[in-house]
Order: C-alpha cells, then structure tokens, then sequence
C-alpha cells in the first residue's frame, strides 16, 4: 500500500460536507447540540459555566492546542477523528496525575468556509466526551485567515495526596508502561509512505492508533489510588518522556529496550528494529509510564488489569542531579536515532 492509498483509509468517510454550513450563531447552537449538558451546573449558553467540585479534591488542569499543519493535515485525517484525537491528547494529561476527568472548554479557530468541519469535529468530540464521562461546558468559536486550530481546556479531580507526579521516581523503584507502543507512529510512517503493503487490515489499525488513541482513563487513576505517586504520559515518545522523569526526580534510570512492549502490527509491518525506533522515540501513543517500587507491582497490575497490561522495562538506578537515562539492549549500550517530539 503507497502513502495516498493510506490516506486514502484515513480519510474515509468524510461525512457531512466540510464546504458549507450555518451562520455563526446558528452554528453555536448546532455544536452545543451535539454535546451531552451536565447533570449539575451550568454549561453552554451563559457568559460562563459553574459546576461545584467533588469535596475533599484538588482541580487538576490542562491546555492542548492543535493547528493544521503542524499537528494534522485535513488530506490525512477526517474531521470526526480530529475531533477525539483533541480531546485525547488532554484526557491523557489529566490520567497521567491520577485524576478523573469532569469538565472541558474548547475552542475553534476557522476559515468562513469551514464551518461543517467544525460539526464533523464536534461530532468527534461529543463522543470522545461520552466515553471518558467528560462534560463540554464551554468555549469560544473564531474566524481566522489562519490554519484550522483546536485548543481544549480538560478540567479534572483528584485526590491531592494520591497524585501522579514527574518528580516521583526513587532509586530501587522499577519503570513500567502500559499497554504497547509504537502504533500511532506506525501509522503516521504509513501516511508518510512508508513502508509498501496490502494488508489494509493491518493498516487501518494502525491508522485508528494514530487516530483515534485511547488514554488511559482507568488505568492513571487507579495506579495513583494504590500509592504509585510517579507517572507521566507517552506522548513524546518512551525515551523523551523517561527523560523528563530522570530531570524532575534527579535520578538516574536504566530502559531495557528489549523488554518494551511493541504494537505487534508494527513489528510485523515493519520489522522489529524499525518498530522498536517508532516505539522508543514516535510518541502518541498515550499509554503511561510510571515509576513504583517493586512491592506494588502485583497490585499495579490488578488494579488496570480490565483495561490494559502494565510491563517493566527498566529501574530507577541512583540519585543523579539532572537526571539521566540510559537505554540498553542485552545488557550493552543501545543508540537511539533522533528523540521525541518537541514543539520549538
């Protein structure tokens, strides 16, 4: 299969017509009518929204922004899947502190013309909304001259003394991810026209990965519930983000790069030493990966175990001010190529 047939997938199908669509208030009130209205509150159709927070949490807050182009071209993706995939990215920053997902604001940036894609991606988003139990309660919808772009705003709760923090991981503690990697990567390679295949099956699971990723929603929450207090998630790529790990918790840490769980479409695409580099240094996959001592393993893995697998591949060595990892394959030293993603 060549690059424009992977698109091809993608992008099938489009849906309502992306050309054409209501006036601006019209259209306001189409979106909000796409959307689920809280159960307590007050959301979409005031100046602002009011919700009461659960007693005894602490809100937990995140911001993602997409633009086209940069994060997503339309020729590759339906508006629908963008749509999930922006709630996605912010779902999954809010699990990796082991809170819950209560509420979102989002807002739209769009051309005169766009304003079916704006349905489409509401459509992607009410139901990405549905899933995770996650209520819209706001935003703002703008024209520009510019490139399409998406900013959520996930709101969340979470028990202050059973957080999910960067700066957690101690020496003795094992590093453990969940579920696999390399997937969304895999399927980003495919839209880039790599490599050539007719397993459309296989393609289009690797294009839902990269699409449609589904965050850890169980999985944070419950790990901080039973005391693991270090996570992060895998948005970067495992090394980038075992690397902030190492900074913020000035320790040294040791990835076995044997013992990481790949996508097995990946490998079998691809092969293992290309699916191990999309893996290692892909990112988008929003799986977690946490540091916890050796003891709460067991418990770790019983407590996500309805959702996904939680597999060890490396160990917290040392302190080490300013952090360091090191990445090994069969006990020598493994080189990475170039490292995850970064904004600037």
């Amino acid at each position: 299969m060549q690059g424009d047939d992977a698109r091809g997938l993608a992008i099938e199908p489009q849906g309502t017509p992306v050309t054409g669509g209501p006036d601006e208030f019209a259209l306001i009130n189409r979106l909000a009518s796409l959307l689920d209205k809280p159960a307590h509150g007050i959301g979409i159709g005031d100046d602002a929204a009011t919700w009461s927070p659960t007693p005894g949490t602490v809100m937990v807050a995140t911001t993602d922004m997409l633009v086209e182009g940069t994060h997503f071209r339309l020729d590759w993706t339906t508006p629908e899947d963008l749509g999930w995939k922006a709630m996605a990215v912010n779902l999954s920053d809010i699990v990796a502190m082991g809170a819950t997902p209560r509420h979102a604001l989002v807002s739209i940036a769009l051309r005169p013309d766009q304003a079916g894609i704006a349905i489409e991606i509401y459509k992607g988003i009410a139901s990405h909304s549905r899933a995770s139990r996650t209520f819209v309660i706001g935003g703002d919808t703008v024209r520009t001259d510019g490139p399409l772009t998406i900013n959520v705003t996930l709101l969340g709760e979470a028990d202050q003394a059973r957080l999910l923090r960067r700066a957690g991981a101690r020496p003795g503690d094992v590093l453990a991810i969940t579920g696999t990697v390399g997937g969304s990567a895999a399927g980003l390679a495919l839209l880039n026209g790599e490599p050539t295949t007719d397993n459309q099956d296989m393609c289009r699971r690797l294009l839902n990965a990269h699409h449609r990723p589904a965050p850890r929603l169980h999985a944070g929450p419950a790990l901080a519930s039973i005391g693991v207090g270090c996570g992060i998630d895998i948005s970067d790529g495992v090394a980038s983000e075992a690397g902030h790990l190492a900074l913020a918790s000035n320790v040294s840490i040791v990835i076995d790069v044997d013992a990481v769980p790949l996508h097995p479409d990946a490998i079998a695409m691809f092969g293992l030493e290309r699916a191990r580099s999309l893996g290692l240094t892909g990112g988008e996959d929003y799986e977690l990966l946490v540091a916890l001592p050796p003891s709460l393993l067991d418990r770790a893995r019983d407590a996500i175990a309805t959702e996904t697998t939680l597999t060890v591949i490396g160990r917290v060595v040392q302190d080490h001010q300013g952090g360091l990892v090191t990445v090994t394959s069969g006990g020598s030293p493994f080189t990475l190529g170039a490292g995850g993603y970064v904004a600037f």
